[in-house]
């Protein structure tokens, strides 16, 4: 059966493929006729058999007979192909209006409304925790507490219980908690649960209320609960017993009971006022205790007099001191509940000697132990104001030229009613200043030599209590001759005025009649050789070569009177080539002048001196450095400057703002801006010993850690 099925299948597949070749030879020669008739003339043609050669055979290689038998030729055009562009209309871009807010709520109205389903509300769920990264070795599931054997474990410790160590004991400042420890295993490892569950085997005496811990199975504390304080309360004798058969975990049993005792103190005054310059006859008395107390029964053990006479005092509350503004600033530094404050019934004497005495007896309110000693205290009430000295700052007598001319009084002075017109000075006292400073009046000015200055203060100069000095009071003060004297102001590096019409280094001298000035044109680079000359200018009597070239060498006249200080200014102008330059300059008294030998070193001015329109300034982080060029006259910026760190020799330049931003440049000591023919330079440190560089600072990672433990080994502050 099969196989005649196959057989079927296969006669009838030949017959299909046999008529599909028919049709197809038909549909070409219908098409190829029209084609050849068509075709242009200049089509080569091919033909589709090879003529046939004397002596060769004829060989079909292609071609098509039509109906006669006639073998046809055909014509093949073979030419590049395009793509033929099609157009394609545009589409209209659709133009858009945003809803208004009522359409939009009209469309949302025509939305039926969501309806709940049963599985849309779900519980608090947390949320996903992160997978934990794994770790070496395998994870052992233990039952914690861990269930108990039957058999004792190998190693139980034998020998009888006996106590190490035990804390606080004897005589302290302060008991944070108790602590014993034992040579045994006190309990088994336990939960906090269990653990306090377990009997207590230290029995302490007072009893407080508190919170014993185990820290571990040898170790017990125990920590007082309050809200007040974090420490065992003060003022108490305690004693602490272990009793004897205390037994550990092994059942071995403690042969003798174990007593210990400590004791903690009773008040003592941290801070008590008033105190020192005198005070108003209602003062408010002040104490603070390092513990809390009762302020009613501490005041009963507060005897306070006047002139040995007792006075009577009350207390004031808390809130009576915060109304007072002269009081309300005692309260902000102070522990609540441990301070006590109180006035007299009737005011204070004046000009009276008044003694406040504490205790002995003084209660406290953490423990039953009272103070054994007396602490005392005492202070002045004020007196009439009256001048009890005047004199010299300097305290020289004679007094030097320039020194302060000082007024004590016996209060202090309310610097809030005073006046200038309160103290008159002849004769004349140029740039005269008046400086209060509590009970203390300062008067500056530029005293003359061998003159006596006369000082009236006015009667109506008034203290803080409201007094007045009554009368007028003329003190003198005699100026003597001064000392010869040369001085500058500045340090080793100076900038001279921009603004200024002539370049000028001033110095100022009193009593020198000649000064030697030498003048040295230097460049930046002899900044770190100037530093160095510095440093051993007064370590030796060998002169020490100056850095530069030597451009002036004189010795200059002074014109001043005697005794006058005198301002001297050096002309820079006669060494200079054009507007700008760099110099160092020293001016000194003459050798024959000076009495002193070594005095010679410090009455040296010596500095570096420059003469420029440039500001130089330079801002650093810990590996970048911001270049600011600016004009001194206004501080406008400088753009197009060129900046240059030395002695290394790194460049860069300013931009339109007057900045520029490098790398630090490694040790570099001192930078440089130049413009056009004006030279600035900018040292790292004008300290004489800043052998420093700009340097550039790591930033590592820092390690920081808060430790806390149970044991209370440490406390934060």
């Amino acid at each position: 059966m099969v196989r005649n099925l196959l057989q079927w299948i296969v006669r009838y597949w030949y017959l299909g493929l046999a008529a599909v070749v028919l049709l197809a030879v038909g549909s070409a020669l219908i098409i190829l006729q029209p084609w050849r008739q068509l075709a242009p003339a200049k089509t080569q043609q091919v033909p589709l058999n090879n003529a046939q050669s004397p002596g060769s055979s004829t060989q079909r290689t292609g071609g098509q007979a039509d109906m006669s038998g006639e073998v046809l030729p055909f014509s093949i055009r073979l030419s590049e192909g395009k793509a033929q562009p099609q157009a394609v209309p545009p589409l209209p871009v659709a133009t858009g209006q945003p809803l208004s807010q009522t359409e939009i709520e009209g469309i949302l109205a025509r939305v039926p409304t969501l309806a709940p389903q049963p599985g849309d509300a779900t519980g608090f769920r947390l949320a996903q925790q992160p997978i934990p990264p794994p770790r070496p070795g395998e994870t052992v599931k233990e039952v914690f507490p861990p269930v108990p054997e039957s058999a004792p474990p190998a190693n139980v410790e034998t020998g009888p219980l006996q106590v190490l160590r035990f804390s606080p004991e004897g005589e302290i400042p302060v008991a944070p908690f108790l602590s014993v420890t034992f040579n045994q295993a006190m309990v088994p490892l336990a939960t906090v649960e269990q653990l306090a569950a377990n009997q207590v085997p230290v029995r302490l005496e007072p009893s407080l209320p508190g919170t014993w811990r185990w820290m571990g199975a040898r170790t017990l504390t125990f920590e007082y609960d309050s809200d007040q304080i974090d420490r065992l309360p003060k003022a108490t004798e305690y004693r602490a017993t272990i009793p004897a058969g205390t037994k550990s975990v092994a059942g071995n049993a403690l042969a003798e009971a174990v007593t210990w005792s400590f004791s903690t103190p009773p008040p003592v005054t941290t801070q008590m006022l008033p105190q020192n310059e005198p005070q108003p006859r209602a003062p408010l008395f002040f104490i603070h205790f390092d513990q809390r107390i009762n302020p009613a029964e501490v005041l009963k053990t507060i005897q306070v007099t006047a002139q040995g006479k007792k006075v009577e005092v009350v207390l004031v509350g808390e809130a009576e001191i915060k109304e007072n503004p002269k009081w309300a600033n005692l309260l902000k530094n102070v522990v609540e509940g441990r301070r006590l404050a109180f006035i007299a019934r009737e005011l204070l004497p004046a000009d009276a000697d008044i003694s406040v005495t504490i205790g002995p007896g003084t209660p406290s309110a953490e423990g039953p132990l009272t103070t054994k000693e007396a602490q005392s205290y005492s202070f002045h009430t004020y007196a009439p104001l009256r001048i009890e000295s005047h004199g010299c700052g300097w305290g020289n007598d004679p007094c030097q030229p320039l020194a302060p001319f000082m007024i004590r009084f016996n209060n202090p002075i309310d610097e809030k009613i005073y006046t200038d017109a309160l103290i008159s000075i002849r004769p004349e006292l140029p740039g005269a200043s008046v400086n209060i400073y509590g009970s203390e009046l300062q008067i500056t000015g530029a005293s003359k030599g061998q003159t006596t200055y006369t000082v009236t203060v006015s009667g109506s100069i008034q203290d803080t209590f409201g007094q007045t000095l009554g009368k007028d009071a003329q003190l003198q003060f005699r100026i003597g001759r001064a000392d010869p004297m040369l001085f500058r102001v500045g340090d080793i590096f100076t900038t001279l005025d921009p603004a200024a019409k002539q370049p000028v280094f001033s110095v100022y001298t009193i009593n020198y009649p000649r000064l030697d000035v030498k003048i040295y044109r230097v460049q930046p680079s002899d900044w770190p050789a100037y530093q160095q000359y510095l440093q051993n200018f007064q370590r030796t009597d060998v002169p020490v070569k100056v850095p530069g070239t030597e451009v002036y060498n004189k010795t200059i006249n002074v014109e001043a009177a005697t005794d006058e200080l005198t301002e001297v200014n050096i002309d820079l102008a006669q060494v200079m080539d054009g507007q700008f330059g760099q110099f160092i300059v020293i001016v000194s008294p003459p050798k024959n002048l000076v009495k002193d030998p070594q005095a010679i070193h410090w009455q040296t001015v010596q500095s570096w001196v420059q003469v420029t329109q440039i500001g130089l300034d330079a801002f650093t982080d810990h590996s970048e450095m911001v270049i600011w060029a600016s004009a001194l006259k206004d501080g406008a910026p400088l753009g197009n400057v060129t900046v240059e760190a030395g002695p290394t020799g790194q460049k860069t330049v300013t931009g339109a703002d007057g900045t520029a931003r490098i790398p630090i440049p490694e040790r570099a000591s001192y930078l440089t801006a130049r413009q056009g023919a004006d030279l600035a330079i900018l040292p790292r440190s004008t300290y004489m010993w800043g052998d420093d560089f700009w340097t550039r600072r790591p930033m590592p990672d820092e390690l920081r850690w808060h430790v806390f433990d149970d044991r209370q080994m440490y406390r934060p502050g």
